[in-house]
């Protein structure tokens, strides 16, 4: 009875195509269609998820229902996972579905890796007849999609620059800086260090001697060599001048990396005002210090001077009054009348009336 039934069914197949009706409504042969498209492209940055979806549309390209299967045949991935959105089907003559093929992987994987894979669709059943009981040979057209999981290259830089501190310049002197960058990226790549701010600078009157860029190509994980640039200040300012110099590193592979840059000042200070006031700007605090300890103590060593100084003036007019007073008296012979004890009571009022030394200290001090 089976043997009966694959019989007709094989005979049926071999004459449907010359039925006029039959080609219309489509192929009278178990199969199905698979299509999925170019390879998937994962993008590992560190800021990703690291997933990516393979959209496939899996057709019956027959005249008849089908119910359709869909598995993954071949996978290697070892940093990637690879699952199926769906994996069965229920399709009628010439209708189509999707599914997504899953790929979930890490961050940072090698631009180098690449992962292939192969999935199947298979016919299970037909106008409702098991897949079991379908003839085997090339009438059942079950079909496969192969492809590889490519990991997208990315950049990502950083410059190591170990002197970032203000650069004090004269007029045309020339500056050097030295540095090397480190390639973060997932893949080889052309580095560069520019002089990002350059045509400001030039504006300034600034030149650059060994050029405002210099680059190397460096290996995934890998560091540079040492490399150097350098700037010169200009030939003359009228004025104190303080700029900004960008030194950036970025990716020559990748336009959308992040950069890395460091930010170093300029100044040049106008040989006219060198000397002057304006100069204690540049002075730091200890400096400050020492020079306000130093006009302290010669303020309070005037102040000391002018107060000796007046001490000793007032004390002199007091010892000649007193040598006036010592010199010797002739007294008459005959005792003196009442008008002249008189007078020699104020020849020595002076010596009764002598101020004290803390008088003498007020009136120096009211002189000040």
């Amino acid at each position: 009875m089976r043997k009966g039934l694959i019989l007709c069914l094989v005979l049926v197949l071999f004459l449907a195509p010359c039925l006029p009706s039959a080609s219309a409504q489509g192929s009278p042969l178990p199969a199905v269609e698979l299509d999925c498209g170019s390879d998937p492209v994962m993008d590992v940055r560190p800021t990703s998820d690291a997933e990516v979806r393979l959209t496939c549309t899996v057709t019956n390209p027959t005249s008849a229902s089908e119910d359709i299967s869909v598995e993954m045949i071949e996978w290697d991935g070892t940093l990637v996972e690879m699952s199926l959105s769906e994996d069965s089907f229920t399709l009628a003559a010439g209708e189509e579905d999707t599914f997504d093929v899953i790929f979930d992987g890490q961050t940072k994987i090698p631009a180098s890796t690449e992962y292939s894979f192969e999935i199947g669709a298979k016919v299970e059943s037909w106008n409702s007849l098991p897949y079991g009981q379908l003839p085997d040979g090339p009438w059942v057209a079950n079909t496969s999609h192969t492809g590889d999981l490519i990991v997208e290259s990315y950049g990502m830089v950083e410059l190591l620059l170990s002197d970032v501190t203000t650069r004090y310049m004269d007029t045309s002197e020339e500056v050097e800086f030295s540095f090397q960058v480190t390639n973060k990226g997932n893949d080889d790549d052309k580095l560069e260090v520019v002089f990002f701010n350059a045509a400001d600078l030039e504006a300034a009157q600034f030149s650059f001697p060994s050029g405002k860029l210099v680059s190397e190509t460096v290996a995934y994980q890998g560091t540079s060599s040492v490399k150097t640039l350098s700037i010169r200040a200009p030939s003359s300012v009228t004025e104190d001048l303080r700029m900004p110099l960008i030194i950036r590193a970025q990716s020559g592979n990748d336009d959308s990396a992040p950069f890395s840059e460091y930010t170093i000042q300029l100044d040049i200070t106008a040989p006219s005002q060198g000397g002057g006031i304006e100069g204690l700007d540049s002075l730091n605090s200890d400096s400050t210090l020492m020079y306000a300890a130093i006009g302290g103590g010669s303020i309070l060593l005037v102040l000391f001077l002018v107060v000796l100084l007046r001490v000793v003036t007032k004390r002199k007019p007091k010892a000649a009054k007193q040598l006036q007073v010592q010199q010797p008296l002739i007294l008459p012979d005959e005792p003196a009348d009442v008008d002249n004890l008189d007078d020699l009571d104020d020849l020595f009022s002076d010596l009764d009336d002598e101020p004290s030394s803390d008088d003498e200290f007020d009136d120096l001090f009211d002189d000040l």
